[in-house]
């Protein structure tokens, strides 16, 4: 567990600092995950470090919304960065075989950090290819997330909370890889 929390906790520190290099311009700009422009992808991964958090704690999720709307622009990546701080302290208490409920039903917390890590380096791809920063996730995060991935998307969430895999001739990084497995993919005027 401790490698995967560690995981979960820099895939948060990454996507803070791809929150911090959004510029009030780009908040309209839109991003692979087509359903998001930037600014309510921030607010998405606001509400999905919000559910990490509540299935840390114990709190239910079904009344944390999908996307994050009532945080003003300047304070949004303020406001992820407490929100990872606390996560990282919630989640250093639990062990690997712990049961949680995360949003997607009961679980261990081996699983559900596993699925948060998933979900943050995926958007945290969306967000830095539609920012225009570096797009590759650090430490290593992506390629321990592609060995496990596939495994935690369940078919019936697909066409649901996830869209098909993205089938790619092209040679990409394992970040991406990890998106396009999530059905995530850049947009053709990129």
């Amino acid at each position: 567990m401790a490698r995967q929390r560690q995981d979960y906790v820099d895939a948060l520190g990454w996507v803070t600092q791809l929150m911090t290099a959004v510029q009030a311009t780009q908040f309209s700009d839109r991003t692979p995950c087509e359903e998001f422009d930037v600014r309510s992808l921030l607010g998405h991964l606001i509400g999905t470090a919000h559910r990490g958090l509540a299935t840390a704690r114990g709190i239910p999720t079904r009344d944390i919304p999908h996307v994050v709307t009532d945080i003003p622009d300047a304070e949004l990546a303020s406001t992820y960065t407490a929100l990872s701080a606390s996560a990282h302290q919630a989640w250093s208490h639990l062990a690997a075989a712990d049961m949680v409920v995360a949003p997607w039903g009961p679980c261990t917390a081996q699983e559900a950090a596993r699925g948060f890590t998933v979900e943050t380096i995926t958007h945290g791809w969306d967000l830095a290819v539609a920012i225009g920063q570096p797009s590759d996730a650090p430490n290593g995060i992506a390629d321990r997330c592609l060995s496990y991935a596939a495994s935690i998307i369940p078919n019936r969430l697909r066409g649901v909370m996830y869209d098909g895999p993205v089938l790619s001739a092209e040679a990409v990084s394992t970040t991406e890889q990890l998106a396009h497995l999530l059905g995530h993919k850049r947009q053709q005027n990129r």
